[in-house]
């Protein structure tokens, strides 16, 4: 079994909160452990009385005082300095750990010993020792991690990779831990993540934990550490905070390809925002009109039964606009395959005919979303038209649903889900990115799903493949949502999803976020 070294740095913690984060120490099922604590220069007297009188009572303590205060990020160096354990683990002097907590990291480091950082979900704790906010993370996703530091705590690093990353960083302070995160993951040979809450962030007047912009240094450190850890990876993107904390990372693109607009449609009018709308019309001119990517096309499939189209409209005329007869029985998948066929773009974005553009870089967030690796599917923020979400992404939890629906556009989502890029188990058919290469080796659409699932079908296929599919806010796209067919399931549909792909209902790797 792997021996822990516990790191922690300490600055006038409250006398109850150090003496409550002693105890959760002390409690641990898992006694192959040593402590190592820097008290940084504290002011308050009892730091030091409670800090040595714990060391004389166990051997696995050990204290250093510092002479000088130098900050959280020379303090805890000094304290990973003293550490000879095999893995580090981070502990924060006011929070507390379950009594299981290395016990359970200790089991899965032994299942895999190729694992070479460890996370686990946390919730927060006030003074009375209330617990809420309980955060059910996700399994390992990169891309979310760009965004936030969801791994947090608690975080548990094999102790010769953080020498080989050089330990914490000045410059850094405040986000000091997301730093050397993001350098070990660089490295890391596998990183495992336990599904259950064993650390307790204590939420006191003025952290981090209870308020997001109390250190707003922390935010500047944080955005640097990203920025430099795509510079180190080799990615070329545009960084930045978000008025509501969260880091927005959209890359940079090196070439622009074609991208092909595949639209199906029946030509159907509808009442929107108080006017009588023929929808594809209307969605063709805002695409014409608002969008910036400079190399596309708009592939437009239309019914045509007995030589006619079925419901004539009057498309945009564009040389970018390509008109496709289909003369077959409705069937959704099949109008999308054969829009594809037609198209010559190397990105393919399927596009329902009952959608608005107004936001002018939608299409370059969704091909850049393509950019980050192994990605084989991006979708965007889409808007009903009160401006309400109306999909931010699918869950299986517990089953198939979209992520927000009928939720504020200015809700950020339980840990910021609706504001940062980030994997997930699927996005909807009516806006998605997608590489011809991928679509082309998947199959297209299935016909077997004529109306509702297919963009479901479609992404268990190409989760099954080892691909990742991508939801991003940095793209946003009004959807009308079904106003051109009955949004009905009908039961044979069900019956056909399940068939397929019950084993991904109630699994959920990407939000796993109730309490």
């Amino acid at each position: 079994m792997p021996r822990f070294s516990i790191v922690t740095p300490v600055y006038n913690t409250p006398k109850d909160v150090l003496e409550q984060c002693i105890d959760s120490v002390l409690a641990q099922t898992f006694a192959d452990w040593e402590w190592c604590l820097v008290d940084d220069c504290s002011t308050e007297p009892h730091v030091r009385k409670v800090l040595d009188r714990i060391s004389h009572k166990d051997k696995r303590i050990r204290v250093a005082h510092r002479a000088t205060n130098g900050g959280i990020v020379a303090a805890s160096q000094d304290a990973l300095d003293m550490a000879t354990g095999e893995f580090i683990a981070l502990l924060d002097h006011d929070d507390e750990l379950h009594p299981n907590a290395l016990k359970l990291v200790a089991e899965e480091l032994e299942r895999d010993d190729l694992v070479d950082y460890v996370y686990t979900d946390e919730d927060k704790i006030d003074l009375a020792g209330n617990h809420f906010d309980v955060f059910r993370k996700p399994d390992f996703d990169p891309i979310r991690l760009l965004g936030q530091n969801y791994c947090n705590h608690l975080s548990v690093f094999r102790s010769s990779l953080i020498d080989q990353v050089g330990g914490f960083r000045s410059g850094f302070e405040g986000s000091q831990d997301y730093d050397l995160v993001l350098r070990v993951v660089e490295r890391a040979r596998k990183v495992a993540h336990v599904p259950k809450v064993l650390y307790h962030w204590r939420a006191l007047p003025g952290s981090t934990a209870e308020l997001q912009h109390a250190k707003p240094y922390a935010l500047e450190s944080s955005v640097k550490a990203v920025s430099e850890h795509l510079s180190r990876t080799g990615v070329h993107a545009k960084t930045w905070m978000s008025d509501d904390g969260y880091i927005q990372v959209f890359p940079e693109l090196d070439s622009r390809p074609k991208v092909s607009i595949v639209i199906p449609t029946r030509g159907d009018s509808k009442r929107i925002w108080g006017q009588h709308t023929n929808l594809v019309a209307y969605a063709v001119d805002s695409i014409l009109r608002n969008t910036t990517y400079p190399d596309f096309e708009v592939v437009v499939v239309y019914d045509y039964v007995n030589g006619e189209p079925a419901n004539p409209v009057q498309i945009p005329t564009d040389w970018r606009v390509k008109l496709v007869p289909y003369d077959a029985p409705f069937n959704f998948s099949d109008k999308c395959n054969v829009g594809v066929k037609q198209s010559s773009g190397d990105v393919i974005v399927l596009l329902n005919d009952d959608v608005y553009v107004d936001d002018p870089t939608w299409l370059d967030a969704l091909v850049a979303m393509l950019q980050f690796d192994n990605v084989g599917m991006a979708g965007p923020l889409l808007l009903l038209e009160d401006g309400r979400i109306q999909s931010a992404g699918h869950t299986n939890d517990p089953t198939p649903h979209s992520l927000g629906s009928g939720e504020s556009s200015k809700a950020t989502g339980l840990f910021g889900m609706y504001r940062v890029t980030r994997r997930v188990s699927g996005v909807t058919g009516a806006c998605a990115a997608i590489p011809r290469s991928v679509y082309d080796e998947l199959g297209g659409f299935s016909i077997d799903f004529p109306a509702c699932f297919n963009d479901l079908d479609f992404g268990y296929k190409l989760l099954e493949s080892g691909r990742h599919i991508v939801w991003t806010p940095l793209a946003r796209v009004y959807h009308f949502e079904s106003l051109t067919r009955d949004p009905s399931v009908q039961p044979h549909e069900m019956a056909m999803l399940e068939k397929r792909w019950k084993r991904f209902f109630g699994h959920e790797e990407y939000s796993l976020i109730d309490a």
